[in-house]
């Protein structure tokens, strides 16, 4: 099997920290060229000097842009065609993950947001990234999607039903467009270690879940990076429009 990404082009969003920042620098070690995507472009240029610091770095780019905005999401698509020519993968990875939400205490500001987060983002990226991934013969979307997306949780419907609205995204999007060479995958992980799920667990409930996970403890971003970098690949051509779960199951 010849899992090469050697040279191709990928755009990462959420990508100054967390998942995404793994993701970034471990495409880029295996000689991606990697769009950097983050709100705030400082972070993203604080990710493209480290992979500039990798041995034989390819090229990186720091994008600024807020992916519920289309417009935004538009500059940034024109950027990374200015800058690299082409897109041959895109990481829907950007989110937002609230506390605890019980239904009939959520306010609706708050599912508002995690919707525009979570599935607006991934809607406009795909919208405006996958028009140049068609103009190169083709290319893979890869959506950030959650096991609570098919585990149902207290305190997490909007979450929840953000997630499992990017599975059907990608479910969708790879029946619409595989005829014209895009490939879809949604990866649900389990719980995995990111300043964003530092925020709204506790020590107690991650210490729990890690009890369940070989090893004893829950996954790292940098876990991700094998199976994302596989599915960048001409490897991953017969996978599409399916749902990948990462996370072990609990021992017997």
């Amino acid at each position: 099997m010849n899992i090469d990404i050697t040279g191709k082009a990928v755009v990462i969003t959420g990508a100054a920290q967390g998942i995404g920042r793994a993701l970034a620098l471990g495409l880029a070690a295996d000689g991606a060229r990697v769009a950097v995507l983050a709100r705030d472009r400082a972070r993203a240029q604080a990710v493209v000097e480290e992979i500039a610091a990798l041995p034989d770095a390819p090229p990186a780019l720091a994008l600024a842009a807020d992916v519920s905005d289309e417009a935004e999401v538009g500059a940034a698509a024109a950027e990374v065609d200015a800058a690299f020519g082409r897109v041959d993968a895109l990481i829907n990875n950007a989110g937002w993950m609230p506390g605890s939400q019980p239904v009939l205490r959520t306010d609706v500001a708050v599912l508002e947001r995690v919707l525009r987060s979570n599935l607006i983002g991934g809607f406009l990226t795909t919208k405006h990234f996958a028009p140049l991934m068609i103009r190169g013969g083709g290319g893979r979307i890869v959506y950030m999607s959650s096991i609570a997306a098919v585990q149902a949780v207290a305190g997490g419907a909007p979450y929840s039903g953000s997630k499992a609205a990017l599975n059907m995204l990608s479910a969708v999007t790879h029946v619409e467009l595989v005829g014209q060479g895009i490939r879809t995958v949604a990866i649900a992980p389990g719980l995995t270690d990111s300043p964003g799920m530092r925020e709204v667990a506790t020590a107690e409930q991650i210490e729990k879940t890690a009890a369940t996970y070989p090893g004893g403890r829950i996954g790292a971003p940098e876990d991700l990076v094998g199976l994302v970098t596989f599915l960048c690949s001409d490897a991953a051509n017969h996978l599409s429009g399916t749902v990948v779960t990462v996370r072990p199951p609990a021992p017997r």
